[in-house]
């Protein structure tokens, strides 16, 4: 199942990439709401093979979930690949530059299940797919809108 959304950022690709790739940041965000989160390596670099493991409220359970950055091109594309129990995930993000003011945002997310248990969960949350679709976009949206307000508070250098 694939969720993907287009947003245009009023910022430049390199702080647009600065921002997505603040791990640390994330990693206060993601405990924030709830999650545990432990690197694998503590002093792992902020790039290729930097990998965590969570845990993560679904469905009114913990469930485990390992992540690792498997792509990452500074300040054009980030990827990363997510394993919890029979599901495998892959997020992409491409940033492409439309002037030296502005970026667009490519978001794509594809869940696959491996495992009989994960095809009914994927094929249960398919039939509300359309409003999941709908919270991602919205999601998304609100996240480039905070790093325009981000970019046009920062000072210029």
């Amino acid at each position: 199942m694939k969720f993907s959304t287009r947003q245009d950022i009023e910022a430049p690709a390199a702080f647009v990439f600065d921002r997505i790739t603040d791990f640390e940041g994330m990693e206060r965000q993601a405990m924030r709401r709830g999650m545990d989160v432990a690197r694998k390596r503590p002093s792992q670099p902020r790039g290729l093979g930097a990998s965590w493991s969570l845990k993560v409220p679904f469905r009114g359970k913990l469930r485990d979930l390992d992540a690792e950055i498997s792509e990452f091109d500074a300040p054009h594309l980030l990827g990363a690949t997510a394993v919890s129990g029979g599901l495998h995930m892959q997020m992409n993000i491409e940033l492409v530059p439309l002037s030296p003011q502005r970026t667009r945002l490519s978001f794509g997310y594809d869940v696959r299940p491996k495992t009989l248990s994960a095809r009914i969960l994927v094929q249960s949350v398919k039939f509300a797919k359309g409003t999941l679709q709908k919270r991602f976009e919205k999601r998304i949206s609100s996240y480039c809108e905070h790093l325009s307000e981000q970019y046009r508070g920062a000072p210029k250098i």
